[in-house]
């Protein structure tokens, strides 16, 4: 059986800590660059609010230049508080809703390859929407995958 070593075969950055979300948020983007998959990783607090939309860019720098919305797929759990991701499903509407109006402690992976991506648009971000009275609790991290020059000490791909 083989393995992966997160910390030495990919980079991990936090888009949002958790804290809670308010309207629109949207997280910080990344240079895919220098690597080949991105897996955004949502998870929804204990707080239930209103359901949360996610939506995945592309664009050309850091600042968005060029942003195109981005067709994904992407693994949900939504029975509160277990380990089981659902079916992959493709986005075609180019938005994820995490209904956490109903149900607590939920989480989705949304998947990515670099080869998805418009040309030159290497960066990828997202928005979070909600509500703007809500009271959800909401983390990000991103985990990019199959590096061109791996290394535990990876340079960031944070603008």
């Amino acid at each position: 059986m083989s393995k992966f070593v997160i910390a030495e075969e990919a980079h991990v950055a936090i888009a949002k800590y958790p804290a809670t979300s308010n309207g629109v948020t949207t997280l910080d983007a990344v240079n895919m660059e220098g690597y080949a998959h991105i897996s955004m990783i949502l998870v929804s607090g204990a707080a239930a609010g209103t359901d949360i939309t996610a939506t995945v860019y592309a664009s050309t720098d850091a600042s968005a230049t060029s942003a195109e919305l981005v067709a994904f797929n992407y693994y949900q759990e939504t029975t509160a508080s277990t380990d089981v991701l659902g079916a992959r499903v493709l986005n075609s509407t180019t938005a994820l809703t995490l209904d956490n109006s109903a149900t607590t402690n939920i989480f989705a992976v949304v998947e990515l390859d670099a080869s998805e991506l418009p040309a030159d648009h290497n960066w990828v971000n997202m928005t979070l929407t909600d509500s703007t009275n809500a009271t959800n609790i909401i983390c990000c991290i991103y985990v990019l995958s199959g590096a061109r020059y791996g290394g535990p000490e990876s340079p960031s791909v944070i603008a």
